[in-house]
């Protein structure tokens, strides 16, 4: 058994201070408190913080983790459940062939914190040491202590190329003119020298996610340069626009009250671990084959076309059943928790049986040498509000 983290971070999904909460499914309950007050920041407290960072990367968990979903944070129930960043997430396509950037920017206002909580009497009345369960389960095994508030913009560009040094140039590119190390224009001058030649011919697509005042949106921009400049104009916008994104949630001893810091069994961590890996394995094989659909031209040979909808129907059915695991096993319907395994489903599903993508290479290798390579990841570092990474 293993303790949770006294104090986590979640996605922000209309929680309020005070409120409770449960740790395995990620749900706001009602509050067990009255009487507190709301404290935005402490006095002398940092002032606003704006952190941009621009990522290449090359797996599905690295891009999990560039958006602030990864397991041990906000993926760990935030995945599963239907939240708009988490419907983002795998809106993304990620897929084997591509090269992905994540530009992220995140602007952090002084958080807003609850002091001075009092519990309510049907609170008190189920403190006993026999009625805890009671209070667990009407209030959970944790509370909202504070929100979060600014604002945060994502962006994931799919950059492919037929050739595979090419399509690692642009990436690398278009990284190195949105950290700033080199000038306007730099990916859109490489993007039309790419495509100059067939065999090194590109596209690229981009979805985009935003949580401000405005609520959660995500759209599909017209190009590369409208990410660009939401990805520079982000911090102004979302200072006239600042909003809570994040929830800080705490464990009732932080208060301090009489109840255990919840334990988590190590079957429901590697359950919960599993269900979400399989989960991101069905999207990316799904993505690589509706991929190799649209996109045949990249291929040296790609199946019948009854066999690739038929594969990615079958995945469809595999992210819903396992999706469905995942809940079930943080709601506790699931009493023993195990591995996912589609052969017990009733009816039972099968993984497709593997299909080879084949990508096309070129005897050829282009001079792409007036582009300078960055294929380092690059975390800028934050800066206080008012400095502007140019």
């Amino acid at each position: 058994m293993t303790q949770l983290p006294q104090v986590r971070r979640t996605v922000f999904g209309g929680e309020k201070i005070g409120m409770g909460f449960n740790s395995e499914s990620g749900s706001a309950l009602p509050s067990p408190f009255e009487g507190f007050t709301l404290q935005a920041g402490a006095p002398g407290g940092a002032g606003q913080q704006v952190i941009p960072t621009v990522t290449v990367v090359t797996t599905h968990e690295e891009l999990q983790n560039a958006l602030g979903m990864s397991f041990t944070a906000n993926g760990r129930y935030g995945f599963f459940k239907e939240s708009p960043k988490g419907m983002f997430a795998q809106r993304t396509r990620y897929n084997a062939l591509s090269s992905f950037l994540v530009a992220r920017v995140v602007v952090k206002n002084p958080i807003e914190h609850g002091k001075d909580f009092r519990l309510s009497k049907e609170a008190t009345d189920l403190l006993h040491p026999t009625r805890l369960p009671e209070f667990r389960q009407k209030f959970g095994d944790s509370f909202v202590r504070g929100l979060q508030g600014g604002g945060e913009l994502c962006a994931v560009v799919r950059i492919t190329s037929m050739s595979v040094a090419t399509q690692a140039s642009l990436a690398a590119t278009l990284q190195a003119e949105l950290d700033g190390q080199q000038g306007p224009g730099s990916f859109d001058a490489a993007f039309l020298q790419a495509n100059t030649a067939g065999d090194t011919s590109a596209e690229s697509a981009a979805v985009m996610f935003r949580h401000t005042s405005l609520g959660p949106e995500t759209w599909s921009p017209e190009s590369v340069d409208e990410v660009i400049q939401h990805f520079r104009e982000f911090p102004e916008f979302a200072r006239s626009r600042p909003t809570a994104y994040e929830t800080e949630v705490a464990t009732y001893d932080t208060v301090p009250l009489p109840i255990p810091v919840p334990d988590e069994s190590a079957a429901f961590v590697a359950a919960l671990a599993d269900a979400r890996a399989k989960k991101l394995r069905y999207i990316q094989l799904k993505n690589d084959l509706e991929f190799a659909r649209d996109k045949p031209a990249f291929y040296d040979a790609v199946p019948d076309a009854n066999t690739v909808t038929g594969s990615i129907n079958l995945y469809d059915q595999l992210i819903d059943a396992v999706t469905e695991y995942a809940v079930k096993l943080t709601t506790k319907e699931i009493a023993v928790p195990n591995p996912f395994n589609p052969a017990l489903l009733t009816p039972p599903l099968a993984e497709p049986a593997p299909v080879t993508l084949a990508r096309k290479t070129f005897s050829s290798t282009p001079d792409f040498s007036h582009v300078r390579l960055h294929r380092i990841i690059h975390d800028l570092q934050p800066f206080r509000s008012g400095e502007r990474p140019m």
